[in-house]
């Protein structure tokens, strides 16, 4: 186990001890962590170095001041497998995913006792982001429900869009959608 946490996220290497530092509160392990594929066998590690300097990143500007914000948690998913990716959406081996989670760029997040819509809106005021998506989020349901979608791409490469969206329920056809904004509905 070595103390990176001072390291430059675009020094990080491919290989480390899963209980490595990536910043004051999480390690290494946590970027790849996966109950799915523990559950299913499937491998979860990094590919590219790419890969773990973007979640590295992410890490550092999104998962460390959400925790300083809000208190201890764990991610839901931040770096997932092509061959994780294709188990969690249920496609065939030959399908290929352009999901950011898949470049070490997202991570999903919920954090107990906070209203998800609340965290979303707080994310959006405070962090740099790519993307924030309110995905599976129900009032129905409870302020819980569903999570938090963040991503960040690292610099030296595309803009971040700082794109605001929600993955929501359409009252008509029963089927998430997608809408701009962050809202708890299809039709706020």
């Amino acid at each position: 186990m070595a103390e990176r946490s001072g390291l430059a996220w675009n020094r990080w290497p491919l290989r480390c001890d899963p209980l490595d530092r990536v910043s004051r509160n999480f390690r290494f392990y946590e970027l790849t962590a996966s109950e799915l594929g523990e559950r299913r066998g499937i491998a979860n590690g990094f590919e590219t170095v790419e890969q773990v300097r973007a979640a590295v990143h992410l890490c550092r500007s999104v998962l460390q001041p959400l925790r300083n914000e809000f208190g201890s948690f764990s991610p839901n998913s931040v770096f997932r497998s092509q061959a994780l990716e294709r188990a969690l959406k249920g496609k065939p081996a030959s399908w290929t995913s352009a999901s950011q989670h898949c470049l070490g760029q997202a991570c999903d997040v919920e954090i107990p006792g906070l209203a998800t819509l609340k965290l979303a809106r707080w994310a959006a005021q405070n962090l740099p982001y790519d993307q924030i998506i309110c995905e599976c989020y129900d009032p129905a349901q409870g302020a819980n429900a569903g999570w938090v979608h963040i991503s960040l791409r690292p610099p030296g490469g595309a803009a971040n869009r700082r794109e605001l969206l929600s993955y929501v329920r359409d009252a008509g056809s029963g089927k998430f959608i997608y809408v701009a904004g962050l809202q708890p509905t299809a039709t706020a």
